[in-house]
């Protein structure tokens, strides 16, 4: 129940937005508007505005701004010629049917700021420092790492960055020891072989293990309570948060690899089987060691961008991967019974992984959307855009018929797709 009542409602966010976009640009163009419907088939709920008829309807797996004359010439004379849908400027259709995906975009932007301002990065530390090195004169096991040149440090690629822009001049390091704020200089120094100024120094945000049962799959393959989990699968992992995030995405897979800091680095591979992510934390307490730090609004919005653009990128190697046969389309494509399961377990491990899956599936709507396709709103502004370069208008009637071609080829791919889901559930 938790499951479906999850789904509905990101389905109701997502859609709900996406035909806002819609609604809301054709009311500034001065288009009459229908109806305003979350779904599909008979009316759950529905009520009369001044112009607009609102409603939600049972099939939650779509929706529709029904402007006056959309796909056919109107014929009801009480709308004003001028407030029908081809009336307009093929500029105002193409940016009507853009709104609702650029909706869904900024949908995903939002979520993702607003769990970047309200996550807490640890405050990287010191592992270890190389001997004879710059750092080694300066910089102690655990000292937390909290400015580099009057910049704040969240992540390691921000301690990279400011190294090689001091271009090996002298760095000014705010760091915590002790419990005491201090402050230091560090002189980069160039490594000839790699190219590059370095300070000699490694750095990490470490999660402690409090909490470790002896029948646990973790203590099985040799975890120890005490042991510091810095990095799953390869991937650095500073906060518990993040281990489950990792082990979410690797899922169904043969093992685990877990790096653990135990006096020395130590790498433990933890066979799965057919072991779920509950099964593998049963009996486990985490703790993430070590002090936290919020984003700033600035930070947030440099932070989060770079997250977009990185889930962008994601996407586009998938799809990149499908094309050139890396990648098979049936593990890359999910209806909604995939959806589903994804948003259900999302939810059970954390609020903030929640709303980056639900981020992530706005940026795959409004994205998906944008493909000309006949039926997706990129077709719908092609269109637009074919008859502003051609200087005379397409008939509606002839879009009309193309884009319920596209419609039901859509819906039968969902359908297959869907098939395909229920089909795994049973596996």
């Amino acid at each position: 129940m938790t499951t479906f009542l999850v789904f509905a409602g990101s389905l109701m966010v997502l859609i709900g937005l996406h035909e806002a976009g819609h609604f809301f640009m054709a009311r500034a163009f001065g288009v009459y508007i229908k109806e305003f419907a979350i779904g599909f088939g008979p009316k759950l709920f529905a009520f009369q505005g001044k112009e607009t008829r609102y409603s939600l309807r049972l099939i939650p797996f779509g929706g529709y701004v029904r402007m006056a004359g959309e796909d056919s010439l109107e014929e009801d004379d009480s709308i004003p010629p001028e407030r029908v849908l081809y009336a307009k400027r093929p500029y105002a259709r193409a940016l009507i049917s853009l709104a609702g995906p650029l909706a869904n975009l900024l949908l995903a932007f939002a979520i993702t700021l607003i769990v970047t301002w309200s996550h807490a990065f640890p405050v990287l530390q010191v592992a270890d420092v190389v001997p004879e090195s710059p750092a080694a004169a300066v910089l102690q096991f655990e000292d937390r790492i909290l400015q580099m040149d009057g910049h704040r440090i969240l992540f390691r690629d921000d301690i990279t960055s400011a190294v090689e822009a001091s271009a090996g001049a002298p760095i000014t390091i705010v760091l915590e020891r002790a419990g005491q704020r201090m402050e230091t200089v560090i002189q980069p120094e160039y490594v000839e072989e790699e190219d590059r100024f370095v300070v000699g120094a490694y750095f990490f945000s470490v999660v402690l293990v409090t909490q470790l049962d002896a029948a646990s799959p973790l203590a099985l393959a040799g975890m120890q309570q005490n042991d510091r989990i810095i990095g799953v699968n390869g991937q650095v992992t500073g906060t518990a948060a993040a281990i489950e995030s990792v082990i979410e995405a690797a899922l169904p897979a043969s093992e685990i690899v877990f790096t653990v800091v135990r006096g020395e680095l130590v790498e433990l591979t933890v066979p799965l089987d057919s072991t779920s992510l509950a099964d593998l934390f049963s009996g486990v307490a985490f703790e993430d060691l070590g002090s936290t730090q919020h984003a700033g609004v600035r930070e947030g919005v440099v932070v989060a961008a770079r997250q977009f653009v990185d889930y962008i990128r994601a996407l586009a190697d998938v799809i990149r991967g499908v094309f050139v046969g890396q990648v098979a389309a049936g593990d890359v494509f999910t209806g909604p019974v995939g959806v589903a399961k994804v948003l259900g377990e999302g939810i059970r491990v954390s609020g903030a992984y929640f709303f980056t899956l639900l981020a992530f599936l706005s940026l795959n709507f409004g994205l998906l959307n944008l493909v000309p396709f006949p039926a997706l709103d990129g077709s719908r502004a092609v269109f637009a855009l074919v008859e502003w370069v051609r200087g005379k208008p397409i008939s509606p009637q002839r879009e009309g018929i193309i884009h319920a071609i596209g419609f039901l080829i859509l819906i039968g791919l969902m359908l297959l797709i869907t098939y395909k889901d229920i089909a795994t559930l049973f596996r």
